[in-house]
C-alpha cells in the first residue's frame, strides 16, 4: 500500500460509501483510478469492509458509548480464553473459525494460545457454547471466559490518522442522507444489514434483487443505516503487511470508581485499538497497534503517569489474527473470505 492507497482507506473509514468522484478532491486522482486502486486492494486481501448491528449507546450519554447489553441482532459480548493442547492450535483454530457466533480468534504469546470474541443472544448461551461446543473439542484444554461491559473504543473508531484535518472536515462535509433513521431496526434494516455485512460498497441494485425491494428503498435504507446509533460500518486492513508490526493486548486491574475515567482516557490514546471494561478482577482490556514492539516502553510509561492507579495484570502480544469481524484471514495477515457473524435473515422470514 502506498500513500495515495493508504488516504483512500483513511477517506473510505469516514466516508465508507463515499462515490470515487466525491473523493477526487481529497484522496487525488481521478475516479476511475480510485475505483481500480480500491478493487486491486480489495482483491489482494489487503483491505476489506463490514457493517454489522451494535447495542445502541445510553441516550443520555453525549460520549455515545456502547454498552454491551443484550440486543437483538448483536446479543451478549464476551472475551474468551481457550488454552489448547500441545501443537493443536492450528486444528482448533480451523474448527471455530467457522462458527458464526465467534466474531474474532487472536493468537497470543501470554497464557491462553487463543482469545476470542463471542457473541451470542445471551449470557447463558454464552455459557453453553464455552461449556458444551468449545469443551467438546480434543484440542481445547480449559477456557476462560470475560463478558464485557463497556466499550470505550472498539475498532469502527479506530484510525490510521493520515487525513489531514482539511482533509477530514471535506469528508464531514459531504451531504448527509439517512438522518431520519428510526430509533431501532427494521426488518428491513436487517436485511439490507445482512446484505453489507462483508461488503459495505455492495451496489444496492444487487441487494434490492436479493431481497426482493426496489433500489429506491434499499437506498434510502442504507443511508439510514449510515447515521443509526444501532449499526456500524468499518473497513479494516492487513495492518501486519502495512507497517503496524505490533499488536499488543494488555489487561489492567483499575479501581471501580476510576474505571469510567481510565477507559475514557485510553480511548483517546491514537495507539489504542480496543479499549472495554470485563466482569473479572482485570477489569479493564486494552489493545494497542504499534509501529514497532519498542514503543510499548513509551505507552505503558504515559499510562503509568496519567492513571498510576490502573495496575498491569498482563500483556500479550498478539502475533497473528486468524479471524476479525468475521472475516477469516490467511497466516500472513491478508483476507481470505467472510464469515456472516449473524444468523442471516432471507426475505421470506416473517
Amino acid at each position: 500500500m502506498d500513500d495515495v492507497d493508504f488516504l483512500l482507506v483513511n477517506a473510505l473509514q469516514h466516508r465508507p460509501r463515499a462515490s470515487w468522484s466525491q473523493l477526487e478532491a481529497i484522496v487525488g486522482g481521478d475516479a476511475s483510478t480510485l475505483s481500480r486502486r480500491w478493487s486491486r486492494l480489495v482483491d489482494s486481501g489487503l483491505v476489506w469492509s463490514s457493517c454489522f448491528a451494535v447495542s445502541p449507546g445510553d441516550p443520555d450519554r453525549p460520549d455515545g458509548r456502547l454498552d454491551s447489553a443484550v440486543h437483538p441482532l448483536t446479543g451478549v459480548l464476551a472475551m474468551v480464553e481457550v488454552y489448547c493442547t500441545a501443537g493443536s492450535r492450528e486444528s482448533v483454530i480451523a474448527g471455530i473459525a467457522k462458527t458464526p457466533s465467534v466474531l474474532t480468534v487472536e493468537c497470543t504469546s501470554g497464557g491462553p494460545d487463543l482469545i476470542l470474541t463471542l457473541s451470542c443472544p445471551s449470557v447463558a448461551e454464552v455459557d453453553a457454547y464455552v461449556a458444551i461446543e468449545l469443551a467438546a473439542d480434543p484440542g481445547v484444554r480449559r477456557t476462560r471466559t470475560h463478558f464485557t461491559r463497556t466499550f470505550f473504543k472498539e475498532g469502527t473508531s479506530w484510525r490510521p490518522g493520515i487525513l489531514s484535518e482539511r482533509q477530514v472536515k471535506a469528508l464531514q462535509a459531504f451531504p448527509a442522507t439517512g438522518i431520519d433513521a428510526p430509533a431501532v431496526p427494521t426488518r428491513l434494516h436487517e436485511l439490507v444489514i445482512n446484505a453489507l455485512a462483508g461488503d459495505v460498497r455492495r451496489s444496492a441494485t444487487s441487494i434490492a434483487d436479493e431481497i426482493g425491494r426496489s433500489v429506491a428503498t434499499v437506498t434510502r435504507a442504507i443511508g439510514q443505516i449510515l447515521h443509526a446509533p444501532w449499526a456500524r460500518t468499518r473497513v479494516d486492513f492487513a495492518h501486519n503487511l502495512v507497517g503496524y508490526n505490533a499488536s499488543v493486548m494488555v489487561w489492567f486491574s483499575v479501581p471501580h470508581h476510576q474505571l469510567e475515567m481510565v477507559g475514557a482516557g485510553l480511548a483517546l490514546m491514537p495507539e489504542t485499538r480496543m479499549c472495554c471494561s470485563v466482569v473479572n478482577r482485570a477489569n479493564l482490556a486494552v489493545t494497542f497497534w504499534l509501529r514497532s514492539l519498542r514503543d510499548l516502553d513509551a505507552v505503558e510509561t504515559k499510562i503509568a503517569r496519567a492513571f498510576p492507579t490502573a495496575r498491569t495484570e498482563e500483556r500479550w502480544l498478539l502475533p497473528r489474527f486468524p479471524k476479525r469481524l468475521g472475516h477469516t484471514l490467511t497466516p500472513s495477515g491478508h483476507h481470505a473470505a467472510f464469515v456472516p457473524p449473524t444468523r442471516r435473515l432471507t426475505a421470506g422470514r416473517s
